[in-house]
């Protein structure tokens, strides 16, 4: 697949539903018809996983089904699927310039982000491929996202962590207030047991729009087992489980409930790289999702020692993740990923407050740290374990398939 590099700012100026529908407009989408038969996935952490489970338990018995999520690992084809296929270079080259057309024609490609842009390239893809369903990951809150035209009449909130103050508000109440403002009149919310501390302040913001709010416990699943690993997963399937019901009502029998969590894919996240040595990269970036992907690696690692590849991006809390990661590892290795890392030195001062007994480290790029890390790991029989946000977990694991992180476009 060829290398896209997205031509608008990610927010462009500032969030703009109005030049989105403008857009969909000139390009004669009906962005609502995605919410009568689709689902918008909400949440700090959780969203890319729910939102591939349930895609996937809707291909089981509807076909074809849309799913858009971000971020993307190594090509931008991953935000846009249909079925089992990301979407191809051919196809991609078609939407993205009909789309850059369309904004150039309504006089807003100086104002227009780079995540509406791509929402909109997959509402072309969509509806060029006649989607049954649509499964929509929002990129940041709610009340301001471009998920928010779908009007989808099923939404699912999947966490609540502090993120983006600066748009979405300065406490967990107000971001969940944000979140909850992408449902419409009339549709339904189901929300993760884990929102249950802000389960007034849900129920109470649901009520006045109009908006039912149903919460999920893992125990719904009866039984069936979650394809991704880490207990935390079953919070997600359980949400997945739930929208697919809603829209397919009593289609999906059991025998496609487990056919769907199986088939589901979702790279990254406690993904399993190697198996000897056991080697585990994942690609939380927040406190509570680190802690949480942790107490996976734990389960998988069994009594092995645990050999830690650690960084975080510059403009993160180093010190708050390297806390939540650190301890429990025999040796750690520090490291800069080469977009956005902060200095290996840095992260070692915090993964040596962390975790005084550990040996500590520093490695000046992914190559040099996964060396350390299989020696490490030789010497004492262990594990390893790759965390600290999206850019490191994916260019440790291009070193590992011998490809150069430096061709890895984000966005």
């Amino acid at each position: 697949m060829k290398i896209w590099r997205v031509p608008y700012p990610k927010f462009g100026a500032g969030p703009g539903q109005v030049r989105v529908a403008t857009i969909a407009e000139r390009l004669e989408l009906d962005l609502a018809s995605f919410g009568e038969r689709g689902g918008a996935i909400l949440g700090t952490n959780g969203k890319g996983s729910t939102a591939a489970m349930t895609a996937s338990l809707l291909s089981q018995v509807s076909a074809p089904v849309g799913l858009f999520t971000s971020p993307h690992l190594f090509a931008l084809n991953e935000r846009f699927r249909v079925d089992d296929e990301d979407i191809g270079d051919v196809e991609l080259a078609h939407h993205w310039a009909r789309v850059v057309a369309a904004a150039d024609e309504a006089g807003v490609s100086e104002q227009l982000g780079g995540f509406e842009f791509l929402f909109l390239i997959a509402a072309a893809w969509f509806a060029a491929r006649a989607c049954a369903h649509t499964i929509w990951e929002a990129g940041i809150g709610g009340r301001l996202d471009p998920v928010r035209l779908i009007q989808a009449r099923r939404l699912a909130l999947t966490s609540l962590d502090l993120e983006h103050t600066e748009l979405l508000g300065n406490t967990l109440a107000d971001i969940a207030r944000d979140k909850l403002d992408a449902a419409p009149e009339g549709a339904t919310v189901f929300v993760s047991d884990s929102c249950s501390p802000q389960r007034h302040v849900i129920e109470a913001h649901c009520a006045a729009r109009g908006v039912s709010a149903v919460f999920v416990g893992a125990e719904t699943l009866d039984g069936f087992a979650p394809p991704l690993r880490g207990a935390h997963q079953r919070d997600n399937a359980a949400l997945a489980l739930a929208i697919a019901r809603d829209i397919k009502a009593d289609a999906l029998s059991d025998d496609a409930v487990a056919r769907g969590l199986a088939g589901a894919r979702w790279p990254g996240r406690l993904e399993v790289i190697s198996d000897d040595p056991l080697i585990v990269i994942d690609v939380g970036h927040t406190p509570a999702a680190i802690r949480a992907a942790l107490e996976g690696f734990n389960s998988l690692r069994g009594a092995r020692p645990g050999v830690l590849v650690c960084g975080a991006s510059h403009d993160k809390d180093a010190g708050a993740m390297i806390s939540a990661l650190a301890p429990g590892f025999k040796a750690v290795v520090c490291t800069s990923a080469q977009h956005k890392g902060a200095p290996a030195a840095a992260i070692a001062a915090c993964a040596s407050a962390a975790n005084p007994s550990a040996e500590i480290a520093c490695a000046a790029n992914l190559a040099e740290a996964r060396g350390l890390a299989l020696t490490h790991a030789r010497a004492l029989g262990g594990a390893i374990y790759v965390a600290g946000g999206l850019f490191l977990a994916t260019e440790f694991k291009a070193v590992h398939l011998g490809r150069d992180p430096a061709n890895l476009a984000f966005f």
